[in-house]
């Protein structure tokens, strides 16, 4: 019987054994499936808090993180967010005695969301956090690590989430690493490191564009960069949109721009991300400290621009090259002569080459030379604006193409010279009535003076309108140097006056027109009337400016100048100099006045009921919710706008199919001045109107041309869900 009870136990004990495995295989089941508590899903993100090891130990400390899993295309943001939005958080509840220590938080991405540009992530990302065990910590007991954790997801509109995060961890002797040990090691690569080798010293005295320069002087033996990226840890000290990174002699500077008002302390941690190796341990990002003083700073001899993701964010601007931007210039340029507001400008050169007409071939010669001085006040005239427009932005203005005509006084200007243009064509009075002998004189020996002052009353005619391909080229421009935009300029001017300074040239088609004589008459009387018709357009601009009384006013300040015209053309020299000074007291009196363009302000409404005014809000919140939006970029002084909302955004087929699409219209007007509107210009590189943009749910944004067809809406409406 002993032998049997023996033979007994020796069968059992295999047994005993095998059931302690398995049990133990249990536990160990049951404590990885503690680890790992179920995710928060949303349509937009999964959430969950993991940990990089299988136990807790006693007196030392171990890593959790918070996992965010981004739907497609949505992401959450950076400590620092940049212009919008917030960083997640987590409020913790832990056991007493347990430290929970802040997010190492993994280098950011730029993310641009039109004119916002935010500090970010997409796809994963884990943010871990270091918990400190007590000593006191019992092997075997197990503890729930948890809190609420906020967090801002955002795609084309953003979307507060939270919910409650925990991990449960066993108290153990020793741990090893676990299932995610992996993402963790990756998260600590992706965390900058220390730079603080590298010596920072943030610019900032006082300058109107609120500039300020980072100089970054290199580690000896630093390896040269391709990119680089900074991100200051701070918030709302700088603005994110504004980063221009150059290679100097000693290292890096790059430009920033402050915010208004804000208050720097006296070192700045600032994060810098490159292409190559600069933390002390080779990562790709580290942190440093920037010393802020108050100093100038003078951009070193030989500095050149240096890539970073700033200048290379998703931009089609980028895409040009700088030949690429002179081409579309000229070409634009060439096509700006068949735009609506250089017509009355060309009916003038029109009247010019019938002068010739019949003529000598020597006097071909001097038509020649007309063409020449007309070609050198366009480009001059060109460059000039342009150079008006660099000093306003390097000032701090957001300004883009056609910005003068912002102003309901420089609107008044151009209706006074055309007015005048057209009483002048008309024979109500000539100039050489009223200028001295002496001009006269260089007149006669100069004639290419006229020829240079048209050109440059081409290019003010001009102003209003935006041709296909300048709008590319010009939003090029504007993000380049001073030499590289005056080019740009330079060649939209050249395109201009070429097929003038052809015709010129080769002025054989002249033998086709009559010679001249009493027809002459006629036509320069005809053309005033299209003169007369910029003069209507230009009035109904400053109604939309200043309001109704300032375009009444402006009215009477155009009758004032008719009878000033008429004491002008009078024989007698006392009455003449009575019209100038009728003439300027009209000009003064009808100027359009702050109050008048605050008054307009005030009480504009939208002039159709089925157009919404533009809010990128909204936009966004329409896409997200599968809705398309159709947007407008326009202003009433822009005649190209105006000829594409009457001859293709009002016909009958084109509102039907809006309305069929379900799509909402939205017109973002830049008749006064509007700086989310010239951020948004900019942000889509462009510099000027018309810009036509169709946001279509789940797809990047469509720029239509600038001068539309039915068929090109039609088109873009049709590939719509």
């Amino acid at each position: 019987m002993h032998i049997s009870a023996s033979a007994t136990q020796k069968h059992r004990l295999p047994t005993f054994a095998k059931t302690t495995t398995l049990l133990a295989g249990v536990a160990a089941f049951l404590c990885a499936t503690l680890l790992h508590a179920a995710p928060i899903k949303t349509e937009h993100a999964e959430v969950e808090l993991i940990a990089e090891k299988t136990a807790l130990v006693a007196g030392e400390k171990n890593l959790i993180g918070l996992s965010i899993k981004h739907a497609p295309h949505w992401h959450t943001y950076w400590k620092n967010p940049g212009d919008s939005g917030y960083p997640t958080k987590i409020t913790w509840d832990v056991p007493p005695g347990y430290g929970v220590g802040e997010f190492d938080w993994p280098t950011p991405k730029r993310l641009a969301t039109g004119p916002i540009v935010n500090f970010g992530y997409e796809g994963e990302v884990l943010l871990p956090v270091t918990i400190s065990v007590p000593l006191a910590a019992k092997v075997g007991e197990s503890v729930t690590l948890k809190g609420k954790a906020e967090w801002l997801v955002c795609k084309d509109v953003c979307i507060p989430e939270e919910g409650n995060v925990s991990v449960t961890l066993p108290v153990a002797a020793s741990n090893a690493i676990g299932a995610d040990g992996a993402r963790f090691a990756a998260a600590r690569a992706a965390t900058p490191g220390d730079a603080s080798a590298w010596k920072a010293t943030l610019h900032t005295a006082a300058n109107p564009a609120r500039d300020a320069w980072l100089d970054l002087v290199a580690p000896a033996g630093a390896t040269a960069l391709t990119a680089l990226d900074v991100f200051p840890v701070l918030e709302q000290v700088n603005d994110p949109s504004v980063q221009q990174v150059y290679r100097t002699p000693q290292g890096y500077a790059v430009k920033l721009k402050l915010v208004d008002g804000v208050k720097l302390p006296e070192r700045m941690p600032i994060v810098l991300a490159a292409s190559n190796p600069i933390g002390a341990k080779g990562e790709t990002a580290g942190t440093t400290l920037a010393t802020v003083s108050n100093t100038a700073f003078v951009l070193p001899a030989g500095a050149s621009a240096l890539g970073g993701a700033a200048s290379s964010a998703d931009s089609s601007a980028n895409a040009l090259t700088f030949w690429s931007a002179l081409l579309l210039a000229f070409i634009g340029g060439m096509v700006l002569n068949l735009m609506p507001c250089v017509f009355p400008v060309l009916s003038l050169k029109i009247l010019s080459f019938a002068k010739h007409s019949g003529k000598a071939a020597e006097s071909r010669t001097a038509m020649r030379q007309h063409g020449i001085y007309y070609a050198v006040g366009v480009v001059l005239s060109f460059l000039a604006l342009a150079g008006v427009m660099l000093a306003l932005k390097s000032a701090g203005s957001s300004i883009g193409w056609g910005f003068q005509l912002q102003n309901p006084g420089v609107v008044w200007v151009l209706a006074v010279i055309f007015f005048m243009i057209g009483l002048n064509l008309m024979g109500a009075f000539e100039v050489g009535q009223l200028a001295p002998s002496s001009l006269l004189s260089m007149q006669a020996k100069h004639p290419g003076i006229d020829a240079f002052f048209s050109g440059v009353l081409a290019v003010i005619a001009a102003s209003p309108c935006t041709a296909p391909f300048m709008g590319a080229a010009l939003g090029f421009a504007l993000t380049q140097s001073a030499a590289a935009a005056l080019a740009v300029f330079a060649a939209l001017g050249v395109g201009m006056a070429l097929p003038y300074v052809l015709l010129a040239w080769f002025p054989k088609w002249l033998d086709k027109l009559p010679r001249p004589g009493q027809w002459m008459v006629t036509f320069k009387q005809l053309l005033a009337f299209p003169m007369f018709l910029t003069v209507v357009w230009l009035v109904w601009v400053i109604s939309l400016q200043a309001g109704a009384d300032g375009a009444a006013i402006g009215l009477l300040g155009l009758v004032g100048l008719a009878f000033a015209a008429w004491l002008i053309g009078s024989m007698r020299s006392g009455v003449r100099w009575a019209g100038v000074a009728a003439a300027v007291t009209a000009m003064a009196l009808a100027w359009p006045t702050a109050e008048l363009a605050q008054a307009a302000v005030m009480s504009a409404t939208p002039s159709k009921a089925n157009w919404q005014p533009w809010d990128p809000a909204t936009v966004a919140k329409l896409n997200a919710e599968g809705k398309p939006v159709f947007v407008d970029f326009t202003a009433a002084w822009c005649v190209s706008c105006q000829a594409n909302k009457r001859l293709v955004l009002s016909r009958a087929e084109i509102v039907s199919l809006f309305e069929q699409k379900q799509v909402t219209l939205m017109r973002a007007d830049w008749t006064n001045r509007d700086e989310r509107i010239t951020q948004a210009l900019a942000a889509m590189n462009r510099s000027g109107v018309p810009v036509y943009v169709l946001h279509a749910p789940g797809k990047a944004p469509q720029l239509l041309p600038e001068l539309l067809t039915t068929g090109i809406v039609k088109e873009a409406l049709l590939a719509l869900p």
